[in-house]
């Protein structure tokens, strides 16, 4: 009661929306009727074909939407080929942005690339060069091996041979001084003479003999290791010929890149269309800076996709892939088919609970006797969670546009050809426990009709009617629709508000 008293207005307030609400259904409902007929309804059990939904308003978006950008930046824009409301297709020239100092850098690079080219070929033909030759000296090297050792042989043989020949001449000498009796005689001594000279010479010959072969037996020792120095003087020439090739294939890798890079840019400087569709967005203008941000938004309007906002208390009902059922103002009575593409697993929003503005004609503003505001606000907030659920449609139709709002119908439960009675046709027991409805069985004598209570069990429920599982109805069976309570006008209820206080 306290909070009642606290806020008097806010109570007086929601109480008249909803008697003005409740006026208004009983008004179309009675066609300006008072109060209800007193008289019984009654319907007929039909099957029908019964949808769970969640309701909700969407918004048509293109279902495929390209944002054309381009890599080249801090340039003009020298021109905009297009404006919002232009169909486009892809290779289509959207902007053109000025590259004429991105050209003259490509003009620089390059000459300087092909300086660089030109040297590096006089390098790489220089170490060819120096490589041929190390193969031509290392083939003739290994060649000189056998040979140099066959020389120093037949050195050494001719040596032993020349030593031989003096041996024979020095002892011929000697035989012949011996023979010579006359020791003293002219003869003798001339003998005597030559067999000394023919000992040095003979000593000279085994000397030269002995150094012939010691320098034959060096050559044959260290011929594998002569063979492998020779080799490992060419492998060194050709590892030279090899880093030379590296480095020099790297010397206009970077130059070559920025090269590469330039003509991206240039390229870049034509901003073309990446897919067909219309343009909803043009976001330079000529004599701008580009910076590297949107030039223009190109949406396929071939396709559609439908946004909406779920609250919390419904987000766990839908899932990617059910049925939805949509009507537009666009189409009118026509039901277009679609299927929930995407739930999104963040809040995306929130829907406040403030209430303003008038209700059915009545000013609520004047009802404050406020300034003459035509809005109120309950002096309370009550913001409920929404998520983005997107909905690809499945019905072209070439009324549709961009914008234009969708009422939707997610279709979380659906049963065909099922037992079904409008939804007042179902009542609860005095318990509260089961449900029953009244078959109508006959007609008494003041008019009235002769019911029977049947038990039933609920499904599924749409917005007028419910299915009925488990009890003895059949198709085509009656059963007693109740007819609604007598309300209180709406003067009645004002009254009421009025007994807490006045405003």
């Amino acid at each position: 009661m306290k909070w009642i008293k606290e806020h008097k207005k806010v109570c007086i307030i929601i109480a008249i929306v909803v008697v003005v609400v409740i006026a208004i259904i009983i008004g179309v409902v009675s066609g300006g009727k008072k109060q209800m007929d007193s008289n019984e309804e009654t319907a007929t059990v039909e099957k029908r074909t019964l949808m769970e939904s969640v309701s909700a308003t969407g918004t048509f978006v293109a279902a495929d939407e390209e944002k054309i950008t381009s890599d080249t930046t801090g340039v003009e824009v020298l021109a905009v080929n297009v404006e919002v409301g232009d169909r486009v297709s892809a290779g289509d020239v959207i902007a053109v942005l000025d590259g004429a100092d991105l050209q003259d850098n490509l003009a620089d690079a390059k000459e300087s690339l092909a300086d660089t080219n030109e040297q590096t070929q006089r390098t790489k033909d220089s170490a060819k060069r120096n490589l041929e030759q190390a193969g031509k000296t290392r083939d003739e090297d290994l060649a000189d091996v056998d040979t140099n050792i066959q020389d120093a042989y037949d050195e050494w043989q001719s040596a032993e041979n020349n030593y031989n020949e003096s041996v024979a001449a020095y002892n011929e000498a000697v035989a012949m001084a011996n023979s010579i009796m006359d020791k003293t005689s002219t003869a003798y001594t001339n003998a005597n003479s030559q067999v000394n000279t023919l000992k040095r010479q003979m000593d000279t010959d085994r000397r030269t003999a002995d150094s012939r072969k010691s320098a034959y037996d060096r050559l044959v020792s260290q011929r594998e290791d002569t063979i492998k120095r020779i080799n490992d003087t060419y492998q060194d020439q050709v590892d030279t010929y090899n880093n030379t090739m590296d480095s020099t294939e790297d010397s206009g890798k970077t130059q070559q890149e920025r090269i590469d890079d330039l003509q991206e840019q240039i390229d870049g400087t034509v901003v073309k269309a990446t897919a067909s569709g219309l343009v909803t967005a043009v976001n330079v203008e000529v004599g701008d800076t580009y910076n590297g941000s949107v030039i223009a938004v190109i949406d396929n309007v071939d396709s559609f996709d439908i946004t909406t906002e779920i609250d919390e208390y419904d987000i766990n009902s839908i899932a990617v892939g059910q049925e939805v059922v949509i009507k537009t103002n666009a189409t009118g009575d026509e039901e277009l088919s679609g299927t929930v593409k995407k739930v999104s697993p963040i809040a995306t929003g929130s829907s406040s609970g403030d209430l303003s503005g008038s209700l059915g004609g009545l000013d609520l503003g004047s009802i404050m006797g406020g300034s003459g505001s035509s809005s109120f606000s309950t002096g309370s907030s009550n913001d409920d969670v929404t998520f983005t659920v997107t909905i690809a449609l499945n019905t072209p139709s070439d009324k549709l546009r961009i914008g234009m709002t969708a009422k939707l119908n997610i279709v979380l439960q659906k049963n065909a050809d099922v037992l079904s009675v409008p939804y007042n046709a179902v009542q609860t027991d005095d318990e509260g426990t089961s449900y029953y409805v009244q078959k109508v069985t006959g007609t008494n004598e003041d008019g009235t009709y002769k019911t029977k209570k049947i038990k039933v069990d609920k499904g599924i429920e749409s917005d007028y009617y419910t299915e009925i599982i488990n009890s003895g109805l059949e198709e085509g069976d009656q059963v007693i629709v109740p007819a609604a309570e007598k309300q209180n006008s709406l003067e009645d209820m004002i009254n009421q508000s009025s007994s807490m206080g006045g405003v």
